[in-house]
């Protein structure tokens, strides 16, 4: 697809799948890392380890930064957010496997993402926030699909607490194979599958926010900085406000808005782009041979 109709389905339906986006052998490499950062982010003394790893690009970055800042999911994140893409969060997990008979008949946990809404008048509104879910292992019944309900973004639509691990009416199954990332709306209505293949499932989350929000991995680390420092040498715009620095936020975030959004947004992409002193971004010149 175009990013012209990528954008119109993700208006429509609330997310949008890229396919085999990134490669077997790169996604080997997180997997093979996943053990070592868990033993770095668990405290010392702590019984359990820590297996829902945040922050994780300071522990891995020359690994894990090809997959944040990578260009398609940029461009599209652009279209959705504006130029105030940042990364909210990095999140790497394992989820163990469970017996099946505990596992058959039921949904995750329905919700929708942080700095969402209820949506209560039907219109698309662009979002505060989106995810994009990659999935180490194809989404089989045993490995536990993603379900999601397509317009939840935009309707008026509820869960009740003691209905949050049953299936939905109008849920559908999203197909998933390994290496595809799902891109969402905050708002959308979405929930997994308990997982009992008698393996882990590996997920993968980069959570995109707008650049004047809060986040919640810390990007102050010396391995980030460092990408920063790099970033900003080659007045790579997208990269710096990727990871927390966005030098025309007080501008852009007050520009009158008497224009509409999109064309402003494609003008000030444009403006970035010119500025770059690089067209390859620091950190992604290896990102064929991933």
């Amino acid at each position: 697809m175009t990013l012209d109709e990528r954008l119109a389905a993700y208006k429509r339906d609330g997310y949008t799948v890229f396919k085999h986006l990134f490669s077997p052998a790169l996604m080997q490499a997180w997997k093979d890392a996943y053990p070592s950062i868990v033993e770095r982010q668990t405290p010392l003394g702590q019984e359990q380890p820590t297996l829902w790893l945040r922050s994780t690009l300071e522990f891995e970055p020359k690994l894990l930064l090809p997959a944040i800042a990578h260009p398609d999911l940029l461009d599209f994140a652009e279209r959705v957010l504006g130029p105030f893409v940042q990364m909210d969060n990095l999140t790497f997990m394992a989820f163990p496997s469970m017996p099946k008979e505990q596992a058959i008949g039921k949904a995750s946990g329905w919700h929708r993402d942080i700095w969402a809404y209820r949506p209560t008048h039907g219109e698309y509104v662009p979002p505060l926030a989106c995810n994009a879910i990659t999935y180490l292992q194809d989404l089989t019944e045993a490995y536990g699909p993603l379900r999601v309900i397509p317009g939840s973004h935009r309707r008026d639509i509820g869960i009740a607490p003691e209905q949050g691990q049953q299936p939905h009416s109008e849920e559908i199954i999203v197909p998933v194979e390994a290496g595809d990332v799902v891109f969402t709306h905050a708002a959308l209505l979405h929930s997994g599958t308990p997982n009992y293949s008698g393996h882990p499932r590996y997920f993968f989350s980069i959570y995109y926010n707008k650049s004047w929000l809060k986040c919640r991995d810390n990007h102050g680390g010396p391995a980030v900085q460092a990408i920063v420092q790099t970033a900003r040498a080659n007045e790579d715009r997208r990269l710096m406000r990727l990871l927390g620095e966005d030098p025309l936020l007080y501008a852009r975030a007050n520009s009158g808005f008497s224009r509409d959004d999109e064309s402003m947004w494609a003008e000030w992409i444009a403006e970035d782009r010119q500025a770059l002193k690089c067209e390859t971004p620091i950190g992604l010149d290896a990102w064929e041979d991933a």
